[in-house]
């Protein structure tokens, strides 16, 4: 009788942690490929990178005077956020280490930072400007104060040089990362909603601080985001409308560039502008799913972008990735 309740009590056990097995295994399955981390990581790397490729674009064909260079970074560089919490922003030196903008600290304009030490005593602007200067671009882990608590926090930032300039940008993310897990679609969704914030707001205040008027105002956008392109297969990009559809700037398709797109349907018959259009001017950012080229295979994809209404002018920018 002993042996039976045993041989009982055995398989009654195996099947419990044979269940906890699985349901370990299924909990597993259900963990993202791209950490929190990852994605930060990704997100301040694709945001400097486009407003270093907007820059160097610009610099290179409009212009030449470090003062008027400089004018453009503030303009950019201080209404320009993204993450949820705000702890985005950009900060712009020079080689020398000469302070251009810091959106955090802004009383920093103006001074070098070369000797500049973190809570730790690291040179870090040494470091970054050792990257810029022999690699181009990279990551640089340091301590420095996080604006929403104003205590120094490990911060890890992504700098890129602007060769014309001699200068870097660069901006980082803050703190350990929670541990939440994301799978490819929503790793997606959240680049291409950082970027477009990102890109929005600092757009958004070139036109209104450094543009003399619309027509400068649309020459900009078209330049600006002319060479930006992001993911691995560079299938990302910026487009630009006003509030009645007509293009703005469209890097990819240029031909639309100027005209009225309000009764532009997808093979699906979705009126995508006037959507978008509608979306914005009243909710104010938002995804939206739709059919289009994609520049990488010159074929008709389902896409999913993110757009956002601009601060201060009826336009709206959006930015997207293909599904398979």
């Amino acid at each position: 009788m002993r042996s039976s309740k045993t041989t009982k009590t055995f398989l009654l056990l195996a099947v419990i942690l044979f269940t906890i097995s699985c349901d370990k295994e299924d909990d597993d399955d259900n963990i993202g490929t791209y950490s929190l981390y990852d994605l930060n990581k990704n997100i301040v790397q694709i945001n400097t990178t486009n407003f270093a490729t907007g820059l160097e674009t610009f610099y290179e064909t409009e212009l030449t005077d470090s003062l008027d260079r400089a004018k453009l970074c503030v303009d950019l560089f201080t209404p320009a956020r993204f993450f949820d919490d705000q702890t985005g922003y950009f900060f712009a030196e020079t080689f020398d280490a000469w302070c251009i903008i810091d959106a955090a600290k802004p009383e920093m304009t103006g001074t070098c930072r070369m000797d500049v030490q973190d809570a730790f005593g690291k040179y870090y602007v040494r470091d970054m400007v050792e990257v810029v200067k022999y690699a181009g671009y990279g990551f640089v882990e340091y301590y420095f104060d996080n604006p929403i608590t104003g205590q120094p926090e490990r911060k890890l930032s992504f700098v890129k040089n602007i060769p014309s300039a001699q200068w870097f940008i660069g901006s980082g993310f803050y703190g350990d990362q929670e541990k939440v897990y994301y799978d490819e679609m929503d790793f997606n969704r959240n680049i291409i909603k950082q970027a477009t914030k990102a890109m929005a707001t600092g757009i958004g205040g070139a036109l209104a601080n450094y543009c003399t008027d619309s027509t400068d105002g649309i020459d900009f956008c078209r330049k600006f985001v002319d060479h930006i392109r992001f993911f691995d297969n560079q299938s990302g990009y910026f487009f630009i409308y006003n509030f009645n559809c007509i293009n703005i700037a469209f890097p990819t398709q240029k031909y639309y560039q100027g005209q009225d797109l309000s009764n532009y349907q997808d093979s699906r018959g979705n009126y995508v502008i006037r959507d978008l259009a509608a979306m914005t001017s009243t909710i104010g950012e938002g995804f939206y799913e739709y059919y289009w080229n994609n520049p990488v295979n010159s074929t008709e994809q389902k896409k999913i972008s993110f757009a956002m209404k601009m601060p201060g002018i009826d336009y709206f920018i959006g930015a997207g990735f293909y599904l398979d």
